[in-house]
């Protein structure tokens, strides 16, 4: 399908605008408070979130958003994903990894996303059918095909059960793989995949928000996605393995 222009013009403007707030207050005093799964929430998450928010709504007001902190659904049509800081323990600990990351959907389908580290710079988009960039170069997976020699990035959800599975899975990829790495803003982790700085990602219990910009990244770079039985990955995937696709089925054999 022909993607409207403007999405694009939207999007990078929305990022960058809710990146000047996230840049303003890094490394600054800031009120921090839990949720009810211990992840954190401060008054920057809502500030950036409403900025990103009030822009789709004014270009595109017939459109569905679905966030991190405000909520929502996946609409018929069109659906913005978006989630204003992902990274929000690395942020309040003044540790410059993290992002502000959206995605549009097309009914179910992945058509568009970008994500940009306002302290890097770096800003990655892609768009269906036409690749991956970063700061607007063209970018590919990594070559890294044996797993001994791969680096790993590992992330889970909150729940008991979560932990549970994720405990074994590393157990089994940790002493299989060369090194793997736990960061904290799987968008942006992602988007290593995608420009060869990583060679795959586990993943077991994350939201939509915190994954559906980068799985487009990594597709549009040569990559692979999917949930933990080998199927592509769907928005309703909880347990995912992301790669450069030369590892996949080395990783793939060890979580199942």
């Amino acid at each position: 399908m022909k993607i409207n222009p403007n999405f694009k013009k939207v999007a990078t403007l929305a990022v960058k605008e809710a990146g000047k707030i996230l840049q303003k207050h890094f490394g600054k005093p800031i009120e921090i408070s839990f949720k009810k799964d211990l992840s954190l929430i401060t008054g920057i998450d809502f500030k950036a979130e409403r900025i990103i928010i009030k822009l789709i709504k004014k270009n595109f007001p017939s459109h569905n958003i679905l966030s991190e902190e405000s909520g929502g659904k996946t609409g018929e049509k069109y659906t913005w994903v978006v989630d204003a800081l992902d990274g929000t323990t690395n942020y309040t600990k003044n540790f410059p990894f993290f992002s502000t990351s959206i995605a549009l959907l097309y009914k179910r389908d992945l058509i568009m996303s970008i994500v940009f580290n306002p302290i890097s710079k770096e800003l990655y988009f892609a768009e269906k059918g036409k690749g991956s960039f970063l700061n607007g170069k063209r970018i590919k997976v990594g070559k890294q095909q044996t797993l001994s020699k791969a680096v790993i990035l590992l992330n889970k959800g909150r729940t008991k059960k979560d932990f549970i599975k994720f405990h074994k899975i590393l157990g089994k990829v940790g002493k299989l793989c060369r090194t793997f790495r736990f960061w904290g803003s799987l968008n942006l982790e992602l988007c290593y995949i995608a420009s060869g700085r990583i060679d795959g990602h586990i993943d077991v219990g994350s939201k939509l928000w915190d994954f559906a910009a980068g799985v487009l990244i990594i597709r549009e770079a040569g990559g692979k996605v999917t949930d933990f039985n080998g199927q592509d990955w769907q928005i309703d995937t909880k347990n995912t393995i992301a790669t450069n696709g030369k590892i996949h089925n080395q990783l793939l054999k060890l979580v199942r």
